[in-house]
């Protein structure tokens, strides 16, 4: 029997994607969810997935890119006040040219998870990035260090996958080395990755996660971006939450799990 740990990136984004999420963890169709806790929304929403029980991992999403075109002053905590998001594309050539703002970037990520903290009761049981911003240069050091400052049982999620896709290509190798920096640190991060996928209109999400299953050879965290559909610019992968969504609450996947001998749970090292 093979292993699949499903994790929902985005919760508390915006009050439709975690609708979404919330459905699927009270079917039990989660094992894991990355929750934005720098969103207006999230001090309403922590508490709803909190109610659900402990049948999900909940994580910090770490976020540099996303804005809300919202104050932030609801979730402020130890007195920090929100920062601008940050263009994906100049932030990777910032990271791989070594001039990102280290002192920026930790003061973030410690809003971030005291904000977790602060509305969840806890600290996260894992660590990833919006839009893999944690695995990049300096910013993986960071990371690693305030998590395991911060929470020394806490996982980090690897986003090394496999595949010829281009966003895979790029990732791999941005990412590169980010496993042993975890390891040599202690910590413990998934050993297998998988998820990516096109955000085209009509995209086949349910043929997708079927050919997916077909190839995991062994304990994999798959990530996904569910939710209710709504028109909300700000989201540009918005139109396919709702066919994720659909799927996973289907029997339809629940067959195709048994189909492919895979079982939810078990991605971590």
């Amino acid at each position: 029997m093979k292993r699949l740990t499903l994790c929902a990136d985005d919760f508390a984004q915006s009050p439709a994607i975690s609708a979404g999420i919330l459905q699927l963890v009270a079917a039990g169709r989660l094992q894991a969810v990355s929750c934005l806790t720098d969103s207006p929304h999230w001090p309403d929403a922590a508490p709803r997935l909190k109610a659900l029980g402990p049948g999900h991992q909940a994580g910090l999403h770490f976020n540099l890119t996303h804005g809300y075109g919202t104050t932030l002053a609801k979730c402020r905590v130890a007195d920090l006040p929100p920062e601008p998001a940050q263009a994906l594309g100049p932030l990777i050539v910032r990271a791989l040219v070594h001039q990102l703002d280290a002192a920026a970037i930790r003061r973030r990520f410690i809003q971030q998870w005291q904000l977790f903290e602060a509305h969840y009761g806890q600290a996260p049981a894992f660590v990833d990035g919006h839009q893999h911003v944690h695995a990049l240069p300096l910013i993986r050091r960071i990371v690693i260090e305030e998590t395991r400052q911060r929470n020394p049982s806490a996982w980090l999620r690897v986003p090394f996958a496999s595949g010829l896709m281009p966003k895979v290509l790029v990732m791999r190798a941005l990412s590169g080395g980010f496993a042993t920096s975890v390891r040599n640190a202690g910590l413990a991060s998934n050993a297998r990755f998988a998820g990516f996928r096109p955000f085209l209109p009509g995209f086949d999400f349910a043929r997708f996660f079927r050919n997916l299953l077909t190839t995991i050879n062994g304990p994999t965290l798959v990530m996904c971006h569910p939710g209710l559909a709504v028109d909300d610019p700000a989201d540009p992968i918005g139109p396919g939450r709702q066919a994720e969504l659909d799927y996973f609450l289907s029997d339809q996947f629940t067959a195709d799990l048994a189909a492919a001998n895979v079982r939810p749970g078990g991605c971590v090292a």
